[in-house]
């Protein structure tokens, strides 16, 4: 493992948990249909229902802090390595932007109803990585320098990627920072024959169902009625602004635990966090400003330095969630097909060959990636 990245994983941790934090309190504050006698509770579920009514949506999730904030945020930890100021340059500014489209309003649209997905993350300087699901074929870009400079390994040009081995054409066109395109289901495929997450229940497997996800609805909107506060702040910016707030700890904890009986039902939720996961969270209050435009949701931000320790006075960490209309989502052009199944075959031949060289390189004639670079 490089110098950056094992203080990079760790130091990591507690802005991710800040932002799932906000997340909770956002999934849980729009779903208080419990405090219907309350004007800023049915204001801002009201708010939430209309984003539902929408056929497209996007979300901008914007981590608005300065590199020596992270590495203050960082710093609190004692038990990790401060985050290094590389690593703290590349996540300041960092945009994470999700858009969806579907047949039917969102409220009432299942896996099926899709007709296209986008996750794209951005840094100061670009795009880093984008992926798109259009149908059964995924679409891939990345920028793989950014990602090397970030992890502090070295990453080989196009150029020392021969396309004569398994995947080359395609592996060299990301290395090109270009597009990839891949069929999902052999994607899914390729995870289960690796023990990756989601392989199973990602591909074809159960939803949630009707009734499952009435209780936990239901069971998310006693939480939240018990432990949120809910508060009309009036208007400014051209905006209705509502304010929840709540105990992190207290919240995660609940949230999850509802969660949990679900898990056969839910992809990817074998390994749910639980109360020991987040005993040493500090249990502080935050608060989400709800931003509400032409009666529908349109911002949600809040400031995590209360999690934090050692930050100076008046320091923030701000993060914002910010919704919009997601458009039209288009399949690139010129994507390169890259055959994950091609792949696999030659990597498992490789591997029982019983070379003496590491199982954890993959060669060419005149190329090697050697372990887990």
């Amino acid at each position: 493992m490089s110098r950056i990245r094992k203080p990079l994983a760790k130091s990591l941790i507690k802005p991710l948990v800040a932002v799932g934090c906000t997340t909770a309190l956002v999934t849980g504050a729009t779903a208080c249909g419990a405090i219907e006698n309350i004007s800023a509770g049915k204001k801002l579920e009201n708010a939430a229902d209309k984003l539902g009514e929408r056929r497209s949506m996007s979300m901008e999730l914007d981590l608005d802090v300065t590199p020596e904030q992270l590495i203050a945020l960082s710093k609190s930890d004692g038990a990790s390595e401060p985050m290094p100021r590389e690593a703290a340059e590349a996540l300041a500014g960092v945009k994470v932007s999700v858009a969806v489209q579907a047949k039917k309003p969102l409220a009432e649209a299942k896996d099926k109803d899709l007709v296209a997905t986008q996750l794209k993350l951005s840094g100061p300087d670009g795009v880093l990585a984008e992926y798109r699901v259009m149908g059964k074929t995924a679409y891939v870009r990345l920028d793989v320098r950014a990602f090397g400079e970030l992890s502090g390994e070295p990453v080989p040009s196009a150029d020392e990627m021969p396309e004569s081995m398994p995947g080359g054409k395609a592996l060299r066109k990301i290395l090109e920072g270009g597009w990839v395109k891949v069929d999902t289901a052999e994607m899914e495929k390729a995870r289960a024959e690796v023990g990756g997450p989601g392989g199973k229940k990602a591909s074809g497997g159960p939803e949630l169902s009707p009734e499952a996800s009435k209780k936990i609805t239901k069971s998310l909107k006693k939480l939240f009625a018990r432990e949120v506060t809910l508060k009309d702040t009036g208007s400014r910016d051209g905006a209705d602004h509502v304010v929840a707030t709540g105990p992190v700890r207290t919240l995660l904890t609940g949230i999850f635990d509802e969660l949990r009986p679900f898990t056969d039902e839910i992809p990817g939720a074998e390994d749910l966090p639980t109360a020991k996961d987040f005993k040493d969270l500090p249990n502080k209050k935050i608060a989400v400003d709800f931003a509400i435009k032409n009666g529908t949701l349109a911002k949600a931000s809040t400031d995590f330095a209360p999690l934090a320790e050692g930050l100076k006075k008046g320091d923030k960490l701000p993060v914002t969630l910010t919704f919009g209309e997601g458009g039209k989502i288009a399949a690139p052009s010129g994507a390169t097909e890259l055959d994950i199944a091609g792949m696999m075959d030659a990597m498992m031949g490789g591997f029982e060959a019983g070379d003496d060289a590491d199982a954890d390189a993959i060669s060419g004639e005149d190329f090697t990636i050697e372990g887990d670079a």
